[in-house]
């Protein structure tokens, strides 16, 4: 395997853990910033695969984005106050 091999292999195994990345992503900050970084690696296994004439590129796989759901804060249960601990130094 030449160098050229070796480094789309790595750039596949980053770009699968960056969509999967960007799948898990709890915001939409996280999310368009993997998106990037898998548009990027997608961009460079592309530029690899063209210097290599003999390899035959597949197609990358359309993947739906998922919908931006709102982050809402958690509810706060109304309750009976809870007495205050205090702690009593030895003396």
């Amino acid at each position: 395997m030449n160098a050229v091999q070796t480094e789309m292999l790595y750039v596949q195994r980053r770009l699968a853990a960056t969509r999967a990345m960007a799948d898990a992503a709890a915001g939409p900050c996280a999310r368009a910033a993997h998106e990037t970084l898998a548009r990027l690696y997608a961009a460079r296994l592309s530029a690899l695969a063209a210097a290599v004439p003999c390899l035959i590129a597949e197609p990358a796989v359309a993947r739906p984005r998922r919908a931006v759901l709102p982050v809402l804060a958690p509810a706060l249960r109304r309750g009976a106050p809870r007495p205050r601990l205090t702690l009593k130094l030895a003396s």
